[in-house]
């Protein structure tokens, strides 16, 4: 029996395990499919025929991911056991982009801008299919086709509400692109390794060339941005919104958003990341995603958050792991021109993060705990180990004389 979306609608979407990664809209052979936003959340709906050719179920990530088979197809081989467990990776750097504008465009050290201009323009690939906000809603994000530096450049900075990346891939292909860059989160990531894994639709998954995955703790719901508008920055008529940036302004960036009339207001990061969006909304799915460093990307990046490199000149740097020869093929040819700046990092000093424990600890062990009571949750195909370990969260314990 073929297997169409309202299936995937009954076992997915339904049951709260859709992350809204948009890879079934983009897979669609029939164009069926659609993102509409519910209760302001991008969620896939069948606005056309389903033809009912199972593919929609066949990569959806949102309830079942076999993360370490999936593993052995992309690197030849399983991580290694470890308690810092960062999946598979062959080299571990921080570093950050060597041009400037770049560097401060970026959410912290631009390094994933860089790399992607950079394979652009030496042809490694011909676009990037990334995250950006709606031209005329500006206020809302949207997944963009960049074939250029200056669209890859606009689309540089996280951004806290979910996009559906992987909608866009399926068009990118009709517009001719053979060579095809993603950045997305780990659920993207996901989405794109079960498509290469299965082969399926083949004239599709032959042609994403790259991917780069972004450390992700969690993806938040746009009403905590749509919260932080109204209640924080006295905006309530989202039209008067010209731009809004997540991690705008100086290192580490800030909630800035340009109005119509010429104002900018700005809201500090840490109140709005650790007082609004992380304790109060959080999306329910993340809460139980176990990857929080992009493990089966080819390369992955995120913040890097050492004391030691503060400062009132400071830009931020990027942590990258780098775990396929495709991965290592980019990064090496954007050290040798002089693209990037990296230096070896040691990947433990990686599990100091806030994300690390969310995803690795505390997304793990509510995973367990939502299985042993019999709640929807989606399948990973391994065990996980969210045992406490010591780690210098760079304040190690002052040891005294006894």
């Amino acid at each position: 029996m073929n297997i169409g979306f309202p299936q995937l609608e009954s076992l997915v979407v339904r049951r709260g395990l859709c992350t809204g990664c948009g890879s079934c809209v983009g897979i669609c052979p029939s164009a069926a499919l659609s993102m509409s936003r519910v209760y302001g959340e991008p969620m896939p709906v069948c606005t056309g025929v389903c033809s009912s050719c199972g593919l929609c179920s066949r990569i959806c990530p949102g309830n079942d991911v076999p993360l370490l088979e999936l593993e052995r197809h992309c690197f030849g081989r399983n991580r290694k056991p470890a308690l810092a467990d960062l999946g598979v990776y062959r080299n571990s750097y921080n570093g950050y982009a060597r041009d400037d504008f770049i560097r401060k465009k970026g959410a912290s050290g631009g390094v994933v801008t860089a790399l992607l201009v950079h394979a652009l323009e030496t042809g490694i690939i011909d676009c990037a299919i990334v995250a950006g906000f709606n031209t005329e809603k500006p206020w809302l994000t949207e997944a963009k086709i960049a074939a250029s530096r200056e669209e890859i450049v606009d689309a540089a900075q996280s951004k806290y509400a979910v996009v559906p990346v992987n909608m866009r891939i399926r068009e990118a292909v009709k517009r001719g692109y053979r060579r095809i860059a993603l950045v997305g989160l780990p659920c993207h990531i996901h989405a794109v390794r079960k498509m290469q894994y299965y082969g399926i639709p083949r004239d599709i998954s032959v042609k994403i060339k790259l991917t780069i995955g972004l450390f992700c703790a969690s993806q938040f719901y746009f009403e905590g941005t749509r919260h932080i508008l109204v209640e924080w920055c006295g905006i309530d008529k989202m039209e008067e919104i010209a731009r809004l940036e997540y991690r705008g302004g100086d290192w580490p960036g800030h909630f800035v958003v340009q109005l119509r009339n010429g104002e900018t207001v700005t809201v500090d990061r840490h109140r709005y990341v650790y007082h609004m969006l992380m304790p109060h909304y959080k999306r329910d799915r993340c809460e139980m995603c176990i990857d929080w460093s992009s493990e089966l990307a080819d390369i992955a990046v995120g913040d890097y958050w050492a004391p030691q490199r503060t400062g009132p000149d400071y830009y931020g740097t990027s942590a990258l792991l780098v775990r396929s020869s495709a991965g290592e093929e980019v990064v090496k040819s954007a050290v040798e021109e002089k693209v990037v700046y990296l230096e070896d990092l040691d990947p433990d000093k990686l599990c100091s993060s806030v994300g690390f424990e969310m995803k690795k600890h505390g997304a793990a062990y509510r995973l367990a705990q939502r299985q042993q009571f019999g709640w929807p949750t989606p399948n990973y195909h391994m065990q996980v180990d969210y045992t406490p370990f010591f780690r210098d969260f760079h304040m190690a314990p002052e040891k005294k004389e006894s």
